[in-house]
């Protein structure tokens, strides 16, 4: 769910004159693709997922996906901006319920996603736990910021395998 597309999309790219929503349902073998990446499967909800292509007149500029991941207290809801080539941009939470909340939607924790894609080890392999080695997660928070580093590398292997016609 994008709860405020109207604030977000302009807040993460100010450059942005709209965006449109997009389904994509995630097939067989994308899914087996998807799973093999990120080392575990899929929750079982995760079979359609809806992107936002984020457009400067007419040129499309970015990409939106807002994804959900299990924190400490409950579900986190994040909201990722991303290049087409697969970078990501920022992050936004549009909803959690964790103790350090503030924090983790911070310029410290945030900044530190910037620029990384694909191939950035966001979490060790095979698990959900943040790679501390390339992002420090928010003190006293692990469990909230694996959740969003596993979001991240979970929203980027969607991309890779759903989008292969923007890129």
């Amino acid at each position: 769910v994008f709860r405020f597309p109207d604030r977000d999309v302009y807040k993460l790219y100010p450059k942005a004159t709209n965006y449109k929503s997009v389904l994509k349902t995630i097939d067989k073998d994308a899914k087996g693709k998807i799973e093999a990446l990120l080392g575990r499967p899929l929750d079982p909800d995760e079979t359609e997922l809806t992107f936002y292509e984020i457009y400067k007149g007419k040129e499309l500029i970015g990409m939106i996906h807002p994804h959900a991941e299990r924190g400490e207290y409950g579900t986190i809801e994040v909201v990722w901006a991303f290049t087409l080539d697969g970078k990501i941009i920022d992050f936004t939470i549009q909803r959690d319920r964790e103790k350090k909340g503030k924090e983790l939607s911070g310029p410290e924790f945030r900044k530190q996603f910037a620029g990384k894609n694909i191939e950035s080890p966001f979490v060790l392999e095979k698990t959900r736990q943040i790679n501390a080695k390339l992002i420090k997660p928010v003190e006293g928070a692990d469990q909230g910021s694996s959740a969003i580093a596993f979001g991240a590398k979970k929203t980027l292997a969607f991309y890779k395998f759903l989008f292969q016609e923007v890129k």
